[in-house]
Order: C-alpha cells, then sequence, then structure tokens
C-alpha cells in the first residue's frame, strides 16, 4: 500500500548514485534496476575510476564493491570522503569479515549488501540509506510499522 508513505523511485528522482563494481553481471543487473528510477546513474569499473566521478560530480549515493581492482572498496570510500564527505556509503561484499566491518563503521559506511544480493536487498538499503523504514512493494514509510 502506497497511503501515507513515499515511493523509492520518487525519493531518488534526480539523485547521483555512483556504482563502483568490477563484476559486470551485477553492474547490467543494477543498470537495469535503476533504469526506472529517474536518478542519474554513474558506472565505473574501479576505484580510481570512480574518484574522477567523485571530482567531477556531487554524487548523493556510492555504491561500491569491497574486493575492487587496484584499490579496495574501504580504500575508494576513504579517499571519496576526503573530496566529499556528504554522499551515502553502501557497501557491497562476499567477504563480511570483522576486520572488513570494524573499518567500514570507521568510515560511516551506512549499509552493509553481502553477495549475493537481490534487488529487493538493494531496495531495502537505499530505503534505510534515505532514513526510511521498508514496508512492502518498495514503498518507504517513515517511522510506521508493517
Amino acid at each position: 500500500m502506497k497511503e501515507g508513505g513515499m515511493d523509492l523511485f520518487a525519493q531518488l528522482q534526480g539523485m547521483k548514485v555512483l556504482l563502483v563494481e568490477d563484476d559486470q553481471w551485477v553492474r547490467d543487473s543494477l543498470r537495469r534496476f535503476f533504469a526506472n528510477e529517474n536518478c542519474v546513474l554513474m558506472v565505473v569499473e574501479t576505484g580510481e575510476d570512480g574518484l574522477e566521478i567523485v571530482k567531477n560530480h556531487d554524487c548523493d549515493i556510492i555504491i561500491t564493491d569491497y574486493r575492487l581492482p587496484g584499490m579496495d572498496g574501504l580504500e575508494f570510500l576513504k579517499r571519496a570522503q576526503e573530496l566529499n564527505p556528504r554522499f551515502k556509503k553502501i557497501l557491497l561484499t562476499a567477504y563480511m569479515s570483522e576486520a572488513v566491518i570494524s573499518e567500514a563503521f570507521r568510515l560511516g559506511v551506512h549499509e552493509f549488501i553481502e553477495k549475493p544480493f537481490s534487488m529487493e536487498d538493494m531496495e531495502e538499503a537505499l530505503c534505510r540509506v534515505l532514513e526510511k523504514k521498508v514496508l512492502v512493494n518498495g514503498d518507504c514509510h517513515k517511522g510506521q510499522g508493517g
């Protein structure tokens, strides 16, 4: 039910989202997911390329894989944060360890999505990042229960 809630797609309208992911399948899946979101999605394969985007664009949300060629996702987020501390951070990882979680929290990562993940997992993480609680059908509601 949408009554009293705000659709995730409406909340993302006009936002700039950067995806840093070296896995082609994940990139393609998320391109399809964001195709209907009315946001600007920028996609790169490496942290180095991601930093170039952050230097030239004011990103609202950055979604990055932990394992990347060259610098890892946490190093990328650390450097990106030095350029622009305001963006929301989502970390994708198949390697959820105490060390990764601890460093991610230190860097202010807002959400973790463990691989493999579903588009529902992504939707829920985005809703939480946008400071909403998730209800069914992709609706984000603030402060309301199921």
